[in-house]
């Protein structure tokens, strides 16, 4: 295997009784030569055990690019299985100049490396950023120092410079990357590490790296914790890097009801030959107006609204945009469209009839709704069905709409009744109560 090794060696002054001399050892892996497994010589692969396992990553400045997976792909021990998979990488915005990644170990620990790994066919190989590191205890310390600010007068130490791109000839690559104590000792005692990322060729738009995942070692091994979603073999990432207001919310609230409801719905929608997308991004906008839009496996939810509506209907608003995502109507080929209010009615089934609180569930007034108003009407409608008729109606209409063969006399075939006489029926039940 053909490797190129470039080696540099920079000095810090990590403390006030403490010289330690910070090697950075970069190897890279040509485009023939790359695989997902990672291997170099002497930058180790990528760890499932490490100590950043359970960290928290977010962008202290910057953006991420509308194709990036979210910053919890830096450790979520998944490396890309090609040169070109931009979900399974992070990287900042295309057209801008990078930005700053701040990751918490949520404790100080004593840190032996710090690993980085990148891979691209092209400019977006190569890795160019200076890192430090802080224990938090500074008096003048700022977690998110802002662009143009020093991180050194904001209670941050620099580790080290770091720039793989290759003197001549192309760049693209993986790259493999240690900041380590030369002596093989530690780099000293901290809670806090901050990326300050450039991008690698100002005159290429499309110059920011992909990175694929960011190592820290103590020397210890570290379980990492993993949600409902990670064992059945899906990824949902939550970027809220345009409402950083929204994390703590996410972390407590949507975090758990995705990585809970996610696996549920993928059950619910089953059908023959079909398996639910394993990856799955939320990206909150802040810009954005409305409540939330899915297109294939992305889903963009209007910051503002959601920052209004965290205590009422936010986390429901995303399970719903989630029945979307495992729909996937749009792989029928040659088939009949599908009517939007049934697919609309199908999603707010499960949220309101499944998810929610019993008593929030939707009650149409009899005298003015209609099977096809959509949203919560068809919804309370598909539960009368289920209810009364078949148990399964909402998965087999969920099979037909995906497969392109639903059709009206599909009613029929759930409950013996056509739509409207199934209407009428449940018009019936609610003017009685």
């Amino acid at each position: 295997m053909k490797r190129s090794l470039l080696l540099g060696l920079t000095v810090f002054v990590l403390g006030a009784s403490l010289r330690a001399e910070t090697q950075v050892i970069v190897e890279r892996n040509e485009r023939g030569d790359a695989t997902a497994a990672f291997r170099f010589a002497n930058v180790p692969a990528p760890s499932q055990t490490d100590a950043a396992v359970n960290a928290r990553f977010s962008i202290a400045s910057g953006r991420a690019d509308l194709n990036s997976g979210d910053v919890e792909t830096l450790n979520d021990g998944a490396a890309p299985t090609n040169e070109d998979e931009p979900d399974a990488n992070f990287f900042f915005d295309a057209g801008t100049d990078g930005g700053r990644l701040l990751l918490d170990l949520g404790e100080a620990a004593h840190v032996t490396q710090v690993n980085t790994y990148s891979w691209h066919a092209n400019s977006r190989g190569p890795q160019v950023f200076r890192l430090y590191a802080a224990d938090g205890s500074a008096a003048v310390f700022q977690a998110r120092p802002a662009v143009g600010n020093d991180p050194e007068q904001a209670g941050w130490k620099r580790l080290a410079n770091v720039d793989t791109r290759p003197a001549t000839g192309k760049p693209g690559g993986q790259y493999g990357v240690s900041v380590r104590d030369s002596g093989g000792g530690r780099l000293g005692r901290f809670r806090y590490l901050l990326f300050d990322i450039a991008r690698t060729d100002r005159a290429d738009r499309f110059s920011n790296t992909f990175f694929s995942e960011i190592d820290v070692c103590d020397g210890n091994k570290h379980a990492p914790a993993t949600p409902p979603t990670a064992a059945r073999g899906f990824q949902i990432t939550i970027d809220t890097s345009e409402m950083p207001e929204l994390e703590r919310w996410v972390a407590t609230k949507l975090r758990p009801a995705c990585d809970e409801w996610y696996p549920k719905i993928a059950d619910m929608l089953a059908s023959d030959g079909f398996t639910a997308p394993r990856r799955v991004k939320v990206a909150f906008r802040k810009d954005m107006r409305g409540v939330a839009a899915t297109g294939g496996t992305r889903i963009a939810c209007a910051g503002q609204w959601f920052r209004r509506n965290l205590e009422g209907e936010a986390v429901g608003a995303v399970v719903h945009e989630l029945v979307h995502v495992v729909q996937q109507y749009g792989r029928a080929r040659g088939g009949r469209p599908n009517p939007g209010w049934l697919v609309e009615g199908v999603a707010d089934y499960i949220r309101w009839f499944l998810f929610e609180p019993s008593n929030l569930r939707p009650r149409p007034d009899p005298a003015r709704a209609k099977y096809t108003d959509s949203y919560r009407t068809t919804a309370a409608f598909l539960a009368h069905v289920v209810a009364t008729h078949d148990a399964d109606a909402v998965k087999k209409l969920n099979a037909a709409m995906r497969e392109g063969r639903y059709t009206p006399e599909l009613w029929k075939t759930v409950s013996g009744k056509t739509v409207d006489a199934l209407w009428e029926e449940y018009v019936q039940t609610l003017r009685k109560r």
